[in-house]
């Protein structure tokens, strides 16, 4: 009998995107309302780019979540990000970001932004405690239903993680 994935959470791991992945990555996003809904091949578009980023979290080589990014010139976006819903709240989203920060960092990149539904609490406490700041809000801007975004941003000439 295979191992519950749950009962393994610790042997999870992040790593770069691989094109299979875009599969798992929809099966996550559809348990993930809350996150940008991009179809699958936009995962292998964004990852072949010089500025793309796209890292997923694996156990037991099942996918459990992902974190998609870009930079340009001094700037990153992180554009998605989404743990599947028995894996939440036991520090894969943490990873992720953390992941994708370190990434970000050789690189001339000082300022890393983001948007977020004004309603998706569990995120906004995630990026606060990674010291994301509420930089702005945009009326109306997701649909499906309509909710207002907050932008956050974090400074990475900053130290702290």
């Amino acid at each position: 009998m295979a191992e519950d994935p749950r009962t393994a959470v610790a042997d999870w791991k992040v790593r770069p995107f691989r094109p299979p992945d875009a599969k798992a990555i929809l099966a996550i996003l559809r348990h993930s309302i809350e996150a940008a809904q991009w179809p699958a091949e936009s995962y292998a578009k964004l990852s072949a780019l010089p500025s793309g980023i796209v890292l997923v979290s694996e156990v037991n080589a099942e996918v459990i979540g992902f974190v998609a990014a870009r930079s340009a010139a001094d700037e990153g976006e992180i554009l998605n990000i989404a743990v599947h819903p028995e894996f939440r709240r036991q520090g894969v989203a943490s990873a992720l970001l953390l992941a994708v920060l370190q990434t970000l960092r050789p690189s001339a990149v000082t300022h890393v932004f983001l948007e977020l539904r004004a309603s998706n609490l569990p995120a906004r406490a995630l990026y606060h405690h990674h010291g994301f700041v509420t930089s702005g809000f945009r009326k109306a801007y997701y649909r499906d239903p309509v909710e207002d975004a907050i932008q956050m941003q974090k400074d990475l000439t900053i130290s702290s993680g």
